[in-house]
Protein backbone atom coordinates (compact mmCIF):
# COMPACT_ATOMS: atom_id res chain seq x y z
CA UNK A 1 0.00 0.00 0.00
CA UNK A 2 1.47 3.32 -1.06
CA UNK A 3 -1.33 5.69 -0.05
CA UNK A 4 -4.73 5.42 1.68
CA UNK A 5 -6.15 8.90 2.18
CA UNK A 6 -9.63 10.12 3.09
CA UNK A 7 -10.49 12.96 0.71
CA UNK A 8 -14.02 13.88 1.82
CA UNK A 9 -16.72 13.03 4.36
CA UNK A 10 -20.48 13.64 4.26
CA UNK A 11 -22.54 12.01 7.01
CA UNK A 12 -21.88 8.28 6.85
CA UNK A 13 -20.21 8.49 3.44
CA UNK A 14 -16.51 8.98 2.75
CA UNK A 15 -14.24 9.22 -0.24
CA UNK A 16 -10.72 7.83 -0.42
CA UNK A 17 -7.74 7.95 -2.74
CA UNK A 18 -5.84 4.67 -2.67
CA UNK A 19 -2.52 4.05 -4.38
CA UNK A 20 -1.67 0.37 -4.31
CA UNK A 21 0.15 -2.33 -6.22
CA UNK A 22 -1.54 -4.63 -8.70
CA UNK A 23 -3.31 -7.50 -7.02
CA UNK A 24 -4.63 -5.38 -4.15
CA UNK A 25 -8.32 -6.03 -3.69
CA UNK A 26 -9.61 -2.53 -2.88
CA UNK A 27 -13.13 -3.65 -1.96
CA UNK A 28 -11.60 -5.86 0.77
CA UNK A 29 -9.64 -2.89 2.11
CA UNK A 30 -12.85 -0.89 2.42
CA UNK A 31 -14.64 -3.81 4.10
CA UNK A 32 -11.85 -3.87 6.72
CA UNK A 33 -13.04 -0.44 7.88
CA UNK A 34 -15.90 -2.18 9.70
CA UNK A 35 -19.50 -1.59 8.71
CA UNK A 36 -18.50 -0.34 5.28
CA UNK A 37 -18.93 -1.21 1.62
CA UNK A 38 -17.70 0.16 -1.66
CA UNK A 39 -20.42 2.11 -3.49
CA UNK A 40 -18.22 3.25 -6.37
CA UNK A 41 -14.73 2.31 -7.53
CA UNK A 42 -12.74 4.02 -10.25
CA UNK A 43 -9.27 3.02 -11.41
CA UNK A 44 -7.37 6.12 -12.52
CA UNK A 45 -3.91 4.73 -13.20
CA UNK A 46 -2.25 1.49 -14.24
CA UNK A 47 1.53 1.70 -14.33
CA UNK A 48 2.46 4.63 -16.56
CA UNK A 49 -1.06 4.84 -18.04
CA UNK A 50 -3.29 7.53 -16.55
CA UNK A 51 -7.03 7.94 -17.16
CA UNK A 52 -6.37 11.64 -17.81
CA UNK A 53 -4.53 10.67 -20.99
CA UNK A 54 -7.36 8.46 -22.27
CA UNK A 55 -9.09 11.21 -24.20
CA UNK A 56 -6.02 11.86 -26.31
CA UNK A 57 -5.95 10.19 -29.71
CA UNK A 58 -2.60 8.54 -29.23
CA UNK A 59 -1.55 5.12 -30.37
CA UNK A 60 1.44 3.48 -28.78
CA UNK A 61 3.40 0.47 -29.89
CA UNK A 62 3.09 -2.89 -28.21
CA UNK A 63 6.63 -2.72 -26.83
CA UNK A 64 5.88 0.63 -25.16
CA UNK A 65 2.59 -0.68 -23.77
CA UNK A 66 4.45 -3.63 -22.24
CA UNK A 67 7.38 -1.47 -21.13
CA UNK A 68 6.62 -2.10 -17.45
CA UNK A 69 7.83 -5.69 -17.91
CA UNK A 70 11.57 -6.40 -17.63
CA UNK A 71 13.39 -6.79 -20.95
CA UNK A 72 15.68 -9.66 -21.92
CA UNK A 73 17.88 -9.08 -24.98
CA UNK A 74 18.59 -12.14 -27.10
CA UNK A 75 21.19 -12.94 -29.74
CA UNK A 76 20.01 -13.99 -33.21
CA UNK A 77 20.09 -17.76 -32.60
CA UNK A 78 18.30 -17.59 -29.24
CA UNK A 79 15.77 -15.13 -30.68
CA UNK A 80 14.91 -17.61 -33.44
CA UNK A 81 14.30 -20.36 -30.87
CA UNK A 82 12.12 -18.03 -28.78
CA UNK A 83 10.10 -16.97 -31.86
CA UNK A 84 9.29 -20.65 -32.42
CA UNK A 85 8.15 -21.11 -28.81
CA UNK A 86 11.16 -23.14 -27.63
CA UNK A 87 12.26 -23.01 -23.99
CA UNK A 88 15.41 -20.99 -23.39
CA UNK A 89 17.97 -22.38 -20.98
CA UNK A 90 21.11 -20.49 -21.93
CA UNK A 91 20.25 -16.80 -21.82
CA UNK A 92 23.27 -14.66 -20.87
CA UNK A 93 22.75 -11.49 -18.79
CA UNK A 94 19.35 -12.64 -17.57
CA UNK A 95 17.97 -10.09 -15.10
CA UNK A 96 17.25 -11.33 -11.58
CA UNK A 97 13.68 -12.58 -12.02
CA UNK A 98 11.72 -14.78 -9.64
CA UNK A 99 9.96 -17.95 -10.87
CA UNK A 100 6.62 -17.06 -12.43
CA UNK A 101 7.75 -13.57 -13.49
CA UNK A 102 7.05 -12.49 -17.07
CA UNK A 103 9.59 -10.68 -19.24
CA UNK A 104 9.73 -9.22 -22.76
CA UNK A 105 12.09 -11.02 -25.14
CA UNK A 106 13.77 -8.61 -27.57
CA UNK A 107 16.35 -8.65 -30.33
CA UNK A 108 17.60 -6.02 -32.76
CA UNK A 109 14.27 -6.26 -34.61
CA UNK A 110 12.19 -5.52 -31.51
CA UNK A 111 9.68 -7.53 -29.52
CA UNK A 112 9.71 -11.30 -30.09
CA UNK A 113 7.61 -12.76 -27.29
CA UNK A 114 6.64 -12.67 -23.65
CA UNK A 115 8.22 -15.41 -21.57
CA UNK A 116 7.72 -16.73 -18.08
CA UNK A 117 10.56 -17.74 -15.77
CA UNK A 118 10.09 -21.45 -15.10
CA UNK A 119 12.15 -22.04 -11.95
CA UNK A 120 15.23 -20.94 -10.02
CA UNK A 121 17.46 -22.04 -12.91
CA UNK A 122 16.15 -19.07 -14.91
CA UNK A 123 14.74 -21.18 -17.74
CA UNK A 124 12.40 -19.05 -19.88
CA UNK A 125 9.26 -20.43 -21.52
CA UNK A 126 7.69 -18.25 -24.24
CA UNK A 127 3.98 -17.83 -23.46
CA UNK A 128 2.88 -15.24 -26.06
CA UNK A 129 4.62 -14.98 -29.42
CA UNK A 130 4.66 -11.93 -31.68
CA UNK A 131 6.92 -13.35 -34.42
CA UNK A 132 7.13 -16.78 -35.94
Amino acid sequence: MHRFEETWRSGDRRGFVIECSSGTYVRSLIAELGDAYCLELRRTRIGSFDVGDASQERLIGLDEALGFLPAVRLDEETATRAAHGRRLTDVPDLPDLRPGAVARLLDDGGLIALAQVEDESGQLRPIVGFRG
